[in-house]
């Protein structure tokens, strides 16, 4: 990840170090690997800690449920065995690391179950 540039007031001039998100996949014979990574302000650990907690949201009232990180963590984690997590520094961006195994050793559940019938 690139550092990004602070001017007055923390924010970030566009001009000199545009917002990025990188992608990137791998995969061995066990494990797809996909990393999402950006060069913004990143993360304290204090939110990092609590990041995939229900109902936690750095957004104001109102915003936002803060479900969205919760519910992606549970359905990574519970229904397909991988791991979710968060790598980030202050002033240095952050990176969202989904690892799924090939072949998982979760129960199969039926797609009726999944669509709600």
């Amino acid at each position: 990840m690139q550092n990004p540039v602070p001017l007055k007031g923390g924010v970030v001039h566009l001009e000199q170090q545009p917002n990025t998100i990188t992608i990137s996949t791998s995969a061995t014979h066990d494990a797809v690997t996909i990393c999402i990574a950006d060069n913004g302000p990143g993360l304290s650990e204090a939110v990092r800690q609590k990041l995939f907690d229900a109902f936690f949201t750095t957004k104001p009232e109102g915003k936002g449920t803060g479900l969205g990180l919760s519910i992606s963590y549970q359905i990574v984690t519970e229904n397909h065995g991988g791991t979710l997590e968060c790598c980030s520094v202050p002033g240095q961006g952050a990176e969202f690391v989904v690892q799924l195994p090939v072949r998982s050793e979760v129960p199969e559940v039926p797609a009726r179950v999944l669509a709600g019938f």
